[in-house]
C-alpha cells in the first residue's frame, strides 16, 4: 500500500513538471504572436499619431501661432454693438417732434500697424475729413489746439487733472524747483513742451511738419484714449457725418485702409414743433457714468445718447430701442495679399418704439408765442425800475380725462443745440454752457432757469386763486350754505394784533358780501373771516382732497409735491416752541392763498378740472407708446376719482367764480372787461401773489390765472402764472389766447397792463395789515 502511495505521488509529480514547462512554451508562442499581429501594429499607429495631433492642436491653441496667422496673412474678424435708432415721438394730432437722423461714421479698429504706418494712415485721414467736410471726433480739441500756436483751452487745475489721470497719461504732479522736460513723467504745463511729449509719445516722425503732426496726434489721442477697448478689439470712432463717397473709398480700397470700419449712427432731431413743447419732450445727452451702470445690463454701451429731461427720460426704455451686433473684418499688414473674411451674421439693431402725446403743438404754440409776447411787453412798458415780468408757466388740461393739452415753461431753450454741441457745433456749445450755467453764465443762468420746467418743478403762494377751496370747505364744514354766504368785510380787521386792511375802502371794508361779492371782488377779509370759522384743518384736508401740496404722478421726472398750510407742516418747519403754534392770524393767511401755502401750476390746474367736474382726475402728456408691430405697449390716461363734494356746494363755487369774469348786481369784478363778447362762457379767479422780495428786490408780486370752459358741460381748463407779473388780472390774456386757440376762435387778446391797481382784491396781507 505505501509502495503504491509513494509510487502515485511520484508520478503525479512528474507530470506537473512536464506540464508547467509546456504551459511556458505556449504562452511565449502566443505573445509573440500577438506582436507581430499586422493589426496591433496599425492600432499602436493610430494612436500614437493621434496623440501627436492632440499635442500639437493643444499648443497651436494656447501659443501666438494662430493669432499670427491670421492678422499677419488674412483678414481679421471682430464685432462691433451697432446702435439702433431711437423711437420718433409725435403729438396728439401727429406732428413729428423727435426723429432720429441716420448718418455714416467712421471708426478705427486694431490692425495691428506700428507706429509708422498708423501715423501716416491717421495723416492721410485727417486731410480726406478735411475735404469732405466730416466731423472729425477728436477730444484732444478739449484740452489742447494748435491754432497756429499750441495752447491749453483749460485751467491749469483741470490741465493738471487730465495729464495725472491713471487711465491716461499718468503722469506725475511736479515739485518746485524741477525741470519739467518732454521726455520725463512729469505734468506738462507749457503747453510747447506737452506738444513735444505727444510727438514721443505717438512716435510721429521729425519729418512731420508741425501742422501735420498735431493732425496725427489728434487721432492718435483717440485711440489712445480708449486704448483698452481697441487693443481688445473694438473699433474707436473717429469720424461721424460722413459722406456715402467717401465710405465707397474706404470700401473699395479696403486692403489701403487698413482697420478702417464704416457704420450706422443716428442723431436726434427735433423739429420746430417740439421747440415750444421744450420742457415736455425734454432732451438727449450723452449717458453719465452713474447712468450707465444701472443700464448697462439691459445692453447700453458707455457712449449712448439717454434721455436727460422730460418725455425722452421716462419713457427712456421705450424709445431706446435694442442694439444690434455686427460683425467686420479688416485687412492687415499683408495687404493685397491677405485673406479677406466675408462675414454674414450677427443681429439687426430694432429701432425704438414710437411715443405719441397728449399735447396739442398748434395750441403749445399758441400758449407760448403769448407767454413770451406778454413777459416782451412788461418789460418794455414798465418804467417803475422795479423788476417786470421774466418767466412764467401754464398748463392746459381736459377736465374730464387729465390729458394735458399744452404745458409751457419760459425761458425755453432748443434741445437741438444738446445734439449740435457733441459734434462740435461753437454756437451750440455756447448755449449749451448758458443752459448749465457753466463759466461765465453761472449767473445768469440762476435766475433765468432755462431747463427748469415751472409748471411741475417750481412752486407759487396761489393768493386769491386758492379762495374757492376755502369757501368749498366752509360750505362742507356748514359755516356757510349756497342760500345763506353773507359776510361783513369790515377794515381794520384785527386777528390776533395783526391788523387787515380791505383794499377798496381800506376805512370801513366792503360792507355785507354774499359768496359771489367776495369771488367777483376777491375781498381778502370776507375769505380770512370765512376761514377763520372753517378751521385750517378743514380748509387743509379740502386743499390735499384736490390734490393741493401732493404730487400729482404725472408722466414726468421731477414734478415736485408743493406745501399745503398745516398745523403739522408749522410744526415740523420752526424751530421755537411759539413759532410752532398755531394761530388764527395764520389761518387768515393760509384762507386767501399766503402764509406757506405754495403749489404748482399743474396742481393749480389739476385743482380747476375738480371744480368743473366735481372729479379729481390724474394729469399725463404720454397717450401711448406703440411698438413697432402696432401693440399698443403703455397708455397713460387713468380714471378719474370722485370728489364726493355735495353738487349743490360746488355749484355754489362755480356761480361764484363765474362771477369773476361778469360781476354781480352790486359789485364788478377782478376780470371787469376781459371777457366781454368772449364767444366762450369762462369760470375763472384772478389771483396775486407776494414772494417776500417786493421790496428788498424791488420785483413785482406774482401774476396767477386759472379758469375753465365752458360753463356748461365744461372740456378744459387752465392755470398760469407769471413771475413779477404784477397782477393776476395782467394775464388774462394769456388764457384767453389758449382758450381761442382750443375752441379756433378769432378773439382779441390784448392784454390790459395796469401801471395802477386793478379792481382791488388780489392783495396780501402783508402789503395792508400791520402789527400792533
Amino acid at each position: 500500500m505505501a509502495g503504491n502511495l509513494t509510487d502515485d505521488f511520484g508520478a503525479f509529480d512528474n507530470n506537473a513538471e512536464r506540464n508547467e514547462k509546456a504551459g511556458a512554451g505556449l504562452f511565449f508562442s502566443r505573445l509573440f504572436s500577438f506582436l507581430t499581429n499586422r493589426f496591433l501594429v496599425l492600432g499602436v499607429g493610430f494612436v500614437t499619431f493621434g496623440v501627436i495631433i492632440l499635442i500639437m492642436t493643444t499648443r497651436l491653441q494656447f501659443s501666438d501661432y494662430q493669432n499670427t496667422l491670421s492678422e499677419s496673412s488674412s483678414g481679421v474678424v471682430r464685432q462691433y454693438v451697432s446702435e439702433a435708432p431711437r423711437g420718433d415721438i409725435y403729438d396728439a394730432r401727429g406732428v413729428l417732434l423727435a426723429s432720429s437722423t441716420e448718418f455714416n461714421s467712421v471708426m478705427i479698429a486694431n490692425a495691428y500697424l506700428d507706429d509708422q504706418s498708423l501715423n501716416a494712415l491717421c495723416l492721410e485721414l485727417s486731410y480726406l475729413f478735411e475735404e469732405y467736410h466730416c466731423i472729425e471726433v477728436a477730444d484732444l480739441d478739449q484740452y489742447f489746439v494748435l491754432d497756429p500756436a499750441a495752447r491749453f483751452v483749460k485751467s491749469e487745475e483741470k490741465i493738471k487733472l487730465w495729464q495725472t489721470d491713471s487711465n491716461l497719461f499718468d503722469l506725475k504732479d511736479y515739485s518746485q524747483g524741477v525741470i519739467v522736460t518732454f521726455s520725463d513723467d512729469y505734468v506738462k504745463i507749457d503747453p510747447n513742451v506737452f506738444f513735444l511729449y505727444l510727438r514721443r509719445k505717438f512716435n510721429i516722425d521729425n519729418e512731420y511738419t508741425i501742422e501735420e503732426a498735431y493732425r496725427i496726434m489728434r487721432i492718435r489721442y483717440q485711440i489712445f484714449s480708449d486704448n483698452w477697448a481697441f487693443v481688445k478689439g473694438t473699433p474707436v470712432k473717429i469720424a461721424c457725418n460722413v459722406p456715402d463717397e467717401l465710405i465707397r473709398k474706404f470700401e473699395e480700397q479696403n486692403y489701403h485702409y487698413m482697420g478702417i470700419v464704416a457704420c450706422k449712427e443716428y442723431a436726434r432731431n427735433y423739429t420746430t414743433e417740439a421747440l415750444y413743447a421744450c420742457h415736455v419732450l425734454g432732451y438727449v445727452g450723452k449717458i453719465s457714468s452713474v447712468t450707465y451702470n444701472d443700464l448697462a445690463p439691459f445692453g447700453y454701451t458707455s457712449d449712448e445718447m439717454v434721455g436727460k429731461s422730460g418725455v425722452e427720460s421716462q419713457m427712456e426704455r421705450y424709445l431706446h430701442g435694442s442694439n444690434g451686433i455686427t460683425p467686420y473684418s479688416i485687412w492687415t499688414q499683408d495687404g493685397e495679399e491677405g485673406f479677406f473674411v466675408p462675414q454674414n451674421y450677427g443681429t439687426e439693431p430694432q429701432a425704438g418704439a414710437t411715443v405719441y402725446l397728449t399735447i396739442d403743438s398748434r395750441i403749445q404754440e399758441v400758449g407760448m408765442e403769448s407767454l413770451k409776447e406778454y413777459i416782451l411787453q412788461a418789460k418794455a412798458n414798465d418804467l417803475s425800475g422795479y423788476k417786470s415780468a421774466s418767466a412764467g408757466a401754464f398748463v392746459m388740461m381736459n377736465v374730464n380725462t387729465g390729458a394735458v393739452i399744452a404745458m409751457g415753461s419760459y425761458p425755453i431753450y432748443d434741445p437741438n443745440d444738446f445734439i449740435l454741441a457733441n459734434y462740435g457745433d461753437k454756437q451750440a456749445q455756447e448755449q449749451v454752457k448758458y443752459y448749465l450755467g457753466v463759466d461765465e453764465y453761472e449767473e445768469i443762468t440762476a435766475g433765468d432757469l432755462p431747463l427748469w420746467n415751472r409748471a411741475i418743478m417750481s412752486m407759487y403762494a396761489p393768493g386769491s386763486t386758492f379762495k374757492p377751496c376755502t369757501a368749498l370747505a366752509a360750505l362742507e364744514n356748514g359755516d356757510i350754505t349756497p342760500e345763506d354766504n353773507t359776510i361783513m368785510c369790515v377794515s381794520p380787521y384785527d386777528v390776533d394784533g395783526w391788523i387787515f386792511k380791505c383794499l377798496e375802502f381800506p376805512n370801513y371794508g366792503h360792507g355785507p358780501l354774499t359768496l359771489s361779492d367776495a369771488m367777483a371782488q376777491s375781498c381778502n377779509i370776507y375769505f380770512m373771516i370765512l376761514g377763520i370759522r372753517t378751521g385750517i384743518d378743514n380748509i387743509s384736508a379740502m386743499a390735499y382732497r384736490f390734490g393741493l401740496g401732493v404730487k400729482s404722478g404725472i408722466d414726468l421726472p421731477g414734478e415736485i409735491s408743493g406745501v399745503m398750510s398745516s398745523r403739522e407742516n408749522k410744526r415740523l418747519t420752526r424751530q421755537s416752541v411759539y413759532d410752532k403754534t398755531w394761530f388764527p392770524s395764520n389761518t387768515a393767511q393760509a384762507s386767501i392763498g399766503q402764509f406757506d401755502d405754495c403749489f404748482t401750476i399743474l396742481q393749480l390746474c389739476r385743482y380747476t378740472c375738480g371744480i368743473a367736474t366735481n372729479k379729481l382726475c390724474t394729469p399725463y402728456v404720454i397717450d401711448r407708446v406703440v411698438a413697432s408691430d402696432g401693440t399698443i405697449l403703455y397708455q397713460g390716461q387713468t380714471e378719474s376719482v370722485d370728489l364726493g363734494i355735495a353738487e349743490e356746494n360746488i355749484e355754489a363755487v362755480r356761480t361764484a367764480m363765474r362771477c369773476v369774469t361778469t360781476g354781480t348786481y352790486h359789485w364788478n369784478s377782478t376780470a371787469d372787461g376781459h371777457f366781454e363778447y368772449y364767444p366762450v362762457e369762462l369760470v375763472c379767479k384772478t389771483g396775486t401773489a407776494e414772494t417776500g422780495f417786493e421790496d428788498s428786490r424791488k420785483e413785482y408780486s406774482n401774476g396767477l390765472f386759472i379758469c375753465y370752459a365752458p360753463k356748461e358741460n365744461p372740456e378744459v381748463a387752465v392755470a398760469l402764472v407769471v413771475e413779477s407779473g404784477k397782477w393776476g388780472a395782467s394775464c388774462i390774456g394769456i388764457a384767453k389766447s389758449l382758450m381761442a386757440a382750443y375752441f379756433n376762435e378769432q378773439v382779441n387778446t390784448s392784454y390790459r397792463l395796469y401801471t395802477a391797481n386793478p379792481i382791488l382784491g388780489d392783495y396780501l396781507p402783508s402789503v395792508n395789515a400791520t402789527s400792533r
